[in-house]
Parts: C-alpha cells; sequence; structure tokens
C-alpha cells in the first residue's frame, strides 16, 4: 500500500474532494469563467483569420471597409431620426399641454435634453 492509497482510503475523504473540486470552482468561478475564455479564444481566432483573409485581398478589404463605413452612417443617421422624433414630440407633447404648463414642461425638458447630450459627450 502507497502513500497516496492510504490518503485516499482515510475518512472523510468525500470532505477532501468535496473541498478541492470548490477551490477549484472559486478560483475558476465554475464552468462559466472558462466557457467565457473559450469563446474569447474563439472570437480572437476568427478576428486573427478574417483580419488574415482581408490582408491578402485588398479589393475584399475595400469593400468590406466601405460596408462597415456604411453600416455606422446608418446607425448614426438612425440616432439622428430618433432624436428628431424625440424633438417633434416633445413639441407636441407642449403644444396639447395646458399653456399655463407650457413654459414648465419646456424648461424641464431642455433640462433633461441638455443632461442627456452631456452624459453622451
Amino acid at each position: 500500500m502507497g502513500l497516496f492509497s492510504s490518503v485516499v482510503d482515510m475518512p472523510g475523504d468525500e470532505s477532501i474532494a468535496k473541498l478541492f473540486s470548490s477551490s477549484l470552482e472559486e478560483i475558476f468561478g465554475g464552468g462559466d469563467l472558462l466557457v467565457e475564455v473559450a469563446r474569447e479564444m474563439i472570437k480572437e481566432e476568427i478576428k486573427d483569420k478574417v483580419r488574415a483573409s482581408l490582408e491578402e485581398n485588398p479589393e475584399l478589404k475595400r469593400e468590406f471597409k466601405d460596408a462597415v463605413a456604411l453600416y455606422y452612417e446608418s446607425k448614426i443617421r438612425q440616432t439622428l431620426a430618433a432624436a428628431r422624433i424625440a424633438k417633434a414630440s416633445a413639441r407636441l407633447g407642449l403644444k396639447i399641454a395646458p399653456r399655463d404648463l407650457q413654459d414648465e414642461v419646456q424648461k424641464e425638458v431642455e433640462k433633461e435634453i441638455a443632461r442627456i447630450i452631456d452624459d453622451t459627450l
């Protein structure tokens, strides 16, 4: 009988195994952390392959870059449209508000818009 077999056969060996496995879970965050690490590694591998492919084909790189720029511009236009809708909605709300509350509501809306812009920049 070796040293390890006597340790394994000791009373409470289940407790040691539980302690060991719970320590590993504590260190690695259970399976979640390992899965997250694996996902990040896969993403990096895909990014490397995409970059390599684009470097090998300048025409495809230019086409891809133009498409990304178009997508970015469309997102900015979408944000601009949402801002214009919000502005028109605020103006409409002011028009239908009772006259004696219009100034108060307008000041509050202006403060909120200024806060949103400040938070964004």
